[in-house]
């Protein structure tokens, strides 16, 4: 931490020159430090006021709040920062005009505020943003601003860029049911942000690293690809559901760590998965049929989902909607290639029948210390467009983002971190957090198809997750017929979940 020192050499003087006054001889008083906040990065002190911007867009963390409106115990203030969404950890108050102040510990440029609130997929809620410097003098930044009615997750309000170190929602309501807070912009009165972190108990998963991962997972509702060749067809082989749950291993591709994770090994050369794919993968590929073959495994029917904003297909499907949750972390990724190639893997996405509403990425050059993520949505038919998760503020949604510099909030190789693909109505979100899925949210983005036209909502449409390293380089070092001796990607999952609602 930076501190204001007085120079010993002028007090000195100051007491040494004779036939001054007692005024002059007088003992200047200590400057007073702010105390050092638990869980605050210690800032620049005294701050240097004239910095007033700087370019990135995190996920602020939020020090604390207080509420001037009275509620209940259950549903106190501090629950709207809880990192929690779920509908039983909200502030709820009936107070008329209710706030909560969310204290940011120092100084930041604040770009967006985001709010979940209870039903908002089928609640409208109005309410007001003014934010502060010192927690007296308060700013209108936003005012009688009202939500979609689209999403219970956040959605996110651009404002002008502000400085700020408190932000105050006050609610228009006369029920305020308030799921989250977020705040998005970037540190101004620290070199560096925090990174926020939590060790993660890999025991609380039971899983046994002498088991097969079909024994530790529930994979009856998965088959898995991997770069080795099928003998049959040539291309990449696959292990259905049941063979899953029997205890398929295969020791290069797909097996259990010594931590007993789920291990998916994908080398960069290898078999792929028809001929109109450009690279390979150890990958699973959701089921929902769990192992009735009578079922086919493509389109509109019981083994796989529609998108919450599509019509009804008037026939029997997997679900609507769909929530992909997963654990884990990537231990490597290829070090040589293109620089579009290089260190680039996918780990999650929702397919549907030709394209890819999303495609979650990871992406980090050899010499950094960090990598950052990403996705793609790509329109039915047509095109991608680019958004970040987590790293650098990026707006040519129309090309892949790369980086070279290190991004200083992102996931290093090795590290624990969760993400959540939430798809309801016409959205897509995705969150992240450090360690596992009870951890602090540390980056969030969404793409809504209605207002992309992106062609989903049509009858003849249908989905399903997928979940474990895609590799995206094929440019790198080769190996043999079944890419082992190539580069790779590994990455390593501890928990890993699907879940739709009703038809």
């Amino acid at each position: 931490m930076k501190r204001l020192l007085f120079p010993l050499a002028c007090l000195a003087i100051l007491n040494g020159c004779g036939g001054g006054s007692e005024a002059d001889n007088a003992v200047l008083p200590t400057p007073v430090v702010p105390p050092p906040v638990d869980g605050v990065a210690d800032p620049i002190y005294p701050p240097d006021l004239s910095k007033t911007s700087c370019s990135g867009l995190d996920f602020l963390q939020l020090i604390s709040v207080d509420s001037d409106a009275s509620s209940s115990s259950e549903f106190a203030a501090s629950k709207a920062i809880d990192g929690d969404l779920a509908d039983e950890s909200r502030w709820e108050t009936t107070t008329d005009a209710a706030s909560i102040t969310i204290e940011l510990g120092y100084r930041h440029l604040v770009k967006e505020i985001g709010t979940a609130w209870l039903n908002g997929d089928q609640t409208t809620y109005s309410f007001d943003v003014s934010v502060s410097e010192d927690g007296e003098t308060y700013t209108s930044i936003l005012s009688n601003e009202t939500t979609s009615q689209v999403t219970d997750s956040f959605e996110r309000f651009d404002i002008t860029d502000t400085v700020a170190r408190f932000v105050r929602i006050t609610s228009n309501n006369t029920t305020t049911s308030l799921l989250e807070a977020a705040v998005f912009g970037c540190p101004l009165d620290v070199d560096v942000a925090p990174l926020q972190e939590q060790t993660v108990d890999i025991s609380q998963y039971n899983l046994d690293p002498n088991a097969p991962p079909g024994e530790n997972f529930d994979l009856l509702t998965w088959a898995l690809d991997t770069p080795r060749t099928d003998p049959d067809d040539g291309f990449s082989q696959r292990a259905s559901e049941r063979e899953l749950d029997n205890g398929f291993e295969d020791d290069d591709h797909f097996y259990t760590g010594e931590d007993g994770g789920m291990v998916f090994r994908s080398t960069i050369f290898g078999a792929k998965t028809s001929a109109n794919t450009s690279f390979t993968r150890s990958e699973l590929r959701e089921m929902l049929r769990r192992g009735n073959t009578g079922i086919s495994t493509q389109g509109v029917n019981q083994n796989n989902w529609i998108l919450g904003y599509q019509p009804d297909p008037q026939r029997n499907i997997g679900g609507r909607v769909g929530v992909l949750k997963g654990t884990l972390k990537i231990d490597h990724v290829t070090t040589d290639g293109s620089t579009s190639h290089t260190g680039r893997v996918i780990f999650g996405q929702i397919h549907a029948d030709d394209d890819e509403p999303i495609r979650l990425y990871y992406k980090k050059f050899p010499n950094n210390d960090r990598g950052y993520i990403y996705f793609a949505h790509e329109y039915r038919g047509g095109d991608d467009i680019w958004l970040m998760v987590l790293g650098p503020r990026y707006t040519n949604n129309s090309n892949q983002p790369i980086f070279l510099n290190n991004p200083e909030q992102g996931i290093a190789l090795g590290e624990i971190f969760s993400y959540e693909i939430k798809q309801e109505g016409p959205r897509i979100d995705v969150l992240i957090r450090r360690g596992d899925l009870n951890g602090p949210i540390i980056a969030h983005q969404f793409v809504d198809m209605q207002q992309e036209n992106s062609g989903y909502d049509v009858i003849e449409e249908w989905n399903y997750f997928k979940a474990g390293a895609y590799s995206q380089n094929n440019t790198g070092d080769s190996g043999d017929a079944n890419g082992v001796g190539s580069d790779f990607d590994l990455i390593t999952y501890y928990f890993l979940s699907n879940e739709h609602g009703p038809q």
